[in-house]
């Protein structure tokens, strides 16, 4: 029935919607120190590589070298974020549905996110508590961030999947990236934090509009597109169909 048979999932931008919650928290240190602040829209493009670089992004250019300054700033963001991380940040629409998908059809999936890991564990444990994830992998050093394959080729491994037979499912170029790196197939959410611009450039990927698509990307994979007689594009308003 499914070609596929587990699912790893990066958490921001694909499972939750964190982009508050983790803007709010950058603004609080940059006003406190001074700096401009970011509006959710910019914040999107500050999102996925971890809190350090979360950190360098959003400060003024001429700070962005000043190693000691951008790590300062990153310490006094794990505090702020670790008290304020589950403010706003909720599923996105239709998460939930697909996860009763996966638990009544027995299909193993984990989490691999560039998230602090304990605050990754946390947001899983407190938004999900009724759904078995065999492990959530954040981030503990920075040699093991994604797009690092290290972290997802293990969750496989504990899922007990071959990466082959694995989806990684993101929202960037990151966890693109990260998939291909793994042997998994990469499939990329369009409610994420990533532009469709920038999607559309990732040719080896799949492109969703909404979770449930997942249900089909594990059936039948990137031939989906022709079982289904679409053309792959990520902006759902635009999506068209072959003749």
């Amino acid at each position: 029935m499914h070609k596929y048979k587990g699912i790893i999932f990066d958490l921001d931008g694909t499972l939750v919607n964190s982009l508050e919650d983790l803007i709010d928290s950058v603004n609080a240190i940059l006003k406190y120190n001074r700096l401009p602040v970011h509006s959710y829209e910019e914040g999107k493009k500050l999102i996925g590589r971890g809190l350090r670089n979360l950190v360098r992004d959003a400060v003024p250019e001429n700070y962005r070298d000043n190693d000691p300054y951008v790590d300062e700033l990153t310490e006094m963001l794990k505090a702020e974020y670790a008290t304020n991380y589950r403010n706003k940040t909720k599923p996105y629409p239709g998460v939930t549905k697909l996860l009763d998908y996966l638990k009544i059809h027995e299909i193993p999936f984990s989490v691999c996110t560039n998230k602090p890991d304990a605050a990754a564990k946390s947001l899983i444990h407190g938004l999900f508590p009724d759904y078995h994830f065999v492990d959530v992998i954040g981030f503990t050093r920075d040699e093991l961030r994604k797009p690092n394959p290290e972290s997802s080729v293990k969750l496989a491994q504990k899922m007990g999947v071959k990466p082959q037979d694995c989806l990684f499912v993101g929202d960037s170029t990151i966890d693109y990236e990260t998939a291909l790196r793994a042997g998994m197939l990469p499939v990329l959410c369009t409610w994420g934090f990533e532009s469709f611009e920038v999607l559309t450039k990732l040719d080896e990927a799949i492109w969703l509009h909404n979770p449930m698509r997942i249900v089909e990307a594990l059936r039948y994979g990137k031939e989906m597109y022709s079982l289904f007689n679409e053309i792959p594009d990520p902006n759902p308003n635009a999506q068209k169909k072959k003749h």
